[in-house]
């Protein structure tokens, strides 16, 4: 192979790479009324679907997932990172497996080098995850297997013992319009828009507001 076929091969595989982030990548800007929060970034790589969550309620943080999902459209893996500063302050290890599903929470506020560790265990492998965070692929792929009535799994109420019986239960989806959704759960209602991207917004009946950014 001559050297200018090897730079254009190179080349070509680079624009394909820009060319797969541009269309896999999206930013989403969260806001209460109307002050911001913070962003969101996802991407649907070949290990799964990312998120990067940055916020702020009354100090800035950083959630970073990856969740990956088998063929009938249900999550496999979830991996959630959180920092605060430069640390890591507690992380998610959740698994699909065997008909029976897995949580691990990790916990290092009291000592980073000894966190503490509890596991969950479910039954139930059909449950969707729609973890807290904002962490959009969840949405995603709710709606590619869409259903009047699911259960859904929030693994991150699980920190909370005060919580826990929140961390799963049944909700409701419901499809008002072409391309828009509400979704409902324990009073809390989401209105989603989408379009031949994904989604495009989600109001929530409380008041915060999450919208994509225009390219």
């Amino acid at each position: 192979m001559s050297k200018i076929h090897f730079r254009l091969s190179i080349l070509i595989g680079l624009l394909l790479t820009i060319t797969t982030v541009m269309t896999f990548g999206m930013e989403y800007v969260v806001r209460v009324d109307q002050m911001e929060l913070g962003k969101i970034t996802t991407a649907n790589t070949k290990n799964g679907w990312t998120s990067v969550s940055e916020l702020e309620y009354g100090e800035k943080y950083r959630v970073e997932t990856r969740t990956t999902y088998g063929k009938s459209g249900l999550f496999e893996v979830y991996e959630a990172t959180f920092v605060t500063g430069d640390e890591v302050v507690a992380k998610i290890l959740g698994t699909n497996k065997q008909n029976r599903i897995s949580i691990t929470v990790y916990m290092y506020y009291d000592d980073p080098k000894n966190p503490s560790v509890k596991t969950f265990t479910f039954d139930n492998s059909s449950m969707v995850i729609l973890d807290n965070n904002f962490v959009i692929p969840h949405f995603e792929m709710m709606l590619k297997t869409p259903s009047p009535v699911f259960t859904i799994l929030i693994p991150q109420a699980l920190f909370d013992p005060s919580k826990t019986e929140k961390a799963s239960g049944n909700a409701q989806l419901k499809r008002t319009a072409n391309g828009k959704y509400v979704l409902s759960y324990e009073g809390l209602d989401i209105t989603i828009s989408t379009d031949k991207l994904g989604i495009v917004s989600m109001e929530y009946s409380n008041g915060i507001t999450v919208e994509r950014v225009k390219k």
